[in-house]
């Protein structure tokens, strides 16, 4: 009998320690079937699991009768988490179902998440599992650099500032001594062409495309946007910007000729004229005139939609401030500002060439240039190139983000953009500006 009272106490005892026990000692979170956020569990012995202890991921439920001291969580396999998305929300990251370095979502998103590491199934309680996010904003500015397309084609758009162009006009004449002296010098200075068969009083003349580059400064951009998360690797984002570039000065049109020095030579005795002599020098390829335009600003609106896809993490992934490559295509339209220039003209000294250790340019005020060959035609010195209008655009690019914080990461890109032609004020088609953008870009994740 004693033998017998002895068996019954120890089970009583083992009983209590379940049920109640260990309940009392972590405060109740455990102590029963209705309590705690690992209520409502079930044995594990139909999941596959050896140990009765062992659950198959992080957040399932306890099994009864076992301390949280003894569970342990099953490595990945036919049986292991494998649905939904991943506890560590990193684009193409190799661990995302490795449920031994699982994670919950911070606000942050594939390479923009850095989660933080879950409790393990032994802690008493942890904190609310936190959302993944499905939208961030992104602020971004950059720089781009034209490398195909002109802004002026005189095949396309015909402008003639050489038109009416007169070297005669500009002769000098250069007198020394008197009749007393006894010598009177006569230096005249004109410019004639050394090639006998050109009807033109000049050499060559040079009017080259003017290219986007030169016309305008580096533009500038600023673009703000936002960004919607599709999956553990993909995005889709819309874009508003805003460009501006300072218009540029630069030569547009020359002509280059052969400067010639006639020099008369009269020789007096008492007054009287007793012999002359004449004799001619020339020097070639002068620059004799030059056309300079000033373009007017370019002003620029783009609104644009793409996507961008992300790769595996290159570094930081045990920090999660990781870094990850990434490409993106985008397509849109671009409103542009109406582009206009101004012409100037300097002309060159004749006597200079051969006078002056240098050659000398004096500017031109001309009231106006027959800009289009035609009298009828009011002359001007400012020419409508382009007016305001809408071209197609779009874009390739690839480049890293770096994640910051859980919810904000910067990121450097750059590719090809490519933009429609724009029309010609006279109705020609322009050429199609491809260009090299370069782009700095911060996010914030809602």
């Amino acid at each position: 009998m004693r033998l017998a009272g002895l068996a019954l106490s120890a089970a009583l005892l083992s009983g209590c320690s379940y049920i109640g026990g260990f309940g009392d000692t972590l405060g109740g979170v455990f102590s029963g079937p209705s309590q705690g956020y690992y209520a409502g569990s079930s044995g594990t012995a139909s999941a596959g699991f050896s140990d009765p202890c062992q659950i198959p991921y992080a957040q399932a439920p306890i099994p009864p009768g076992c301390h949280p001291s003894q569970v342990s969580v099953a490595t990945p396999g036919a049986n292991s988490y494998a649905g939904g998305f991943p506890q560590q929300p990193q684009f193409g990251n190799p661990s995302a179902y490795d449920q031994s370095q699982a994670q919950y979502a911070t606000g942050g998103y594939g390479s923009h998440a850095s989660g933080n590491v879950h409790a393990p199934a032994q802690q008493v309680a942890r904190g609310p599992r936190l959302r993944r996010p499905n939208f961030r904003g992104f602020l971004d500015l950059g720089a781009e650099h034209s490398i195909s397309g002109n802004v002026l084609d005189y095949g396309k758009f015909p402008v003639q500032p050489l038109t009416g162009y007169d070297p005669d006009v500009y002769n000098e004449t250069i007198v020394s001594g008197s009749i007393t002296d006894g010598q009177i010098s006569t230096q005249e200075y004109f410019v004639n062409s050394r090639l006998p068969t050109t009807p033109e009083k000049w050499d060559e003349t040079s009017m080259p495309s003017i290219s986007l580059d030169d016309a305008w400064s580096v533009p500038s951009t600023i673009g703000v946007g936002g960004e919607f998360i599709l999956g553990d690797r993909a995005t889709v984002f819309a874009r508003a910007g805003y460009t501006r570039s300072e218009g540029n000065s630069g030569d547009t049109a020359s002509i280059e000729g052969t400067v010639y020095e006639r020099t008369t030579n009269q020789f007096y005795e008492s007054g009287v004229l007793v012999g002359t002599s004449t004799g001619t020098v020339f020097n070639t390829e002068q620059l004799i005139t030059e056309y300079s335009y000033d373009f007017s600003d370019m002003e620029r609106i783009d609104l644009e939609a793409g996507g961008r896809l992300y790769f595996n993490p290159v570094a930081g992934q045990s920090t999660g401030r990781t870094v990850t490559p990434f490409v993106s295509a985008s397509a849109g339209a671009s409103r542009y500002n109406d582009v206009s220039f101004t012409i100037d003209q300097r002309q060159l000294s004749y006597s200079s060439v051969y006078n002056d250790p240098a050659n000398e340019y004096y500017d031109l005020d001309v009231a106006g240039y027959d800009l289009d060959a035609n009298p009828a035609t009011p002359t001007t010195r400012t020419v409508d190139l382009y007016e305001s209008q809408w071209v197609p655009s779009g874009s390739l690019k690839a480049g890293v983000e770096w994640q910051v914080t859980p919810k904000t990461a910067f990121a450097f890109e750059t590719g090809l953009r490519v933009e429609g032609a724009r029309d010609y004020a006279n109705g020609t088609k322009g050429d199609t500006n491809i260009a090299v953008p370069m782009t700095l870009r911060g996010s914030f994740n809602f």
